[in-house]
């Protein structure tokens, strides 16, 4: 099997090809939509060519996943980050959810998954309960943190959370734009039930 060809420095390893293939999907994707990209604008904004670019990927499809899921990861980092700098888990909670709500409909990449499209599909797959685990249990940590005896039901809280956030996106309401508000209803209806 011939080598890969990368136009500029060469990937480090596998992973680093990949994630570099995931920025020129995601670029392709804001200039020319999800629907009206092909594999060749993928492999000629990445730098490569198409035999390469099919090395990584099998089908525009699994580029498209592949690009949202290591985004998803990244933000539910940031996410993660956020929730440490407050000092107390209600506090954690709280701003946890906000930064969800505030920041997910402005993550330039994510926000396509609130688009038309093959939005519908993205959102099925981002929000799935797969998807709702996996970021459950990445977010749990910081709670975890400062309360351990929430070890058992921590996954249990963030996914509630994560549930709660979720549809704040998806039909977005008077909270979507008034977070001292949406603090508020957490305080009084979701906070009590979660700790």
């Amino acid at each position: 099997m011939s080598k890969p060809v990368w136009s500029g420095k060469r990937p480090a390893n596998d992973n680093d090809a990949e994630d570099r293939i995931c920025m020129a999907a995601f670029d392709c994707f804001n200039r020319l939509s999800i629907e009206r990209t092909t594999m060749s604008d993928i492999a000629r904004t990445a730098g490569i060519t198409r035999p390469t670019l099919y090395k990584y990927f099998k089908n525009k499809t699994d580029v498209v996943f592949t690009a949202v899921d290591r985004e998803a990861y990244r933000f539910a980092e940031s996410v993660v980050a956020h929730a440490k700098q407050f000092p107390t888990i209600e506090e954690r909670i709280i701003e946890t959810i906000v930064y969800v709500v505030a920041e997910f409909p402005k993550a330039p990449n994510l926000s396509l998954v609130l688009q038309d499209g093959m939005g519908e599909t993205l959102r099925a797959r981002a929000f799935s309960d797969e998807a709702t685990l996996v970021f459950s249990e990445m977010t749990a940590e910081p709670l975890i943190e400062i309360r351990p005896d929430l070890e058992k039901e921590g996954v249990e809280i963030t996914e509630i959370m994560s549930r709660f956030a979720i549809s704040m996106i998806l039909f977005p309401g008077q909270y979507s734009t008034d977070l001292d508000g949406l603090r508020r209803l957490i305080v009084k209806r979701i906070l009590p039930g979660l700790i």
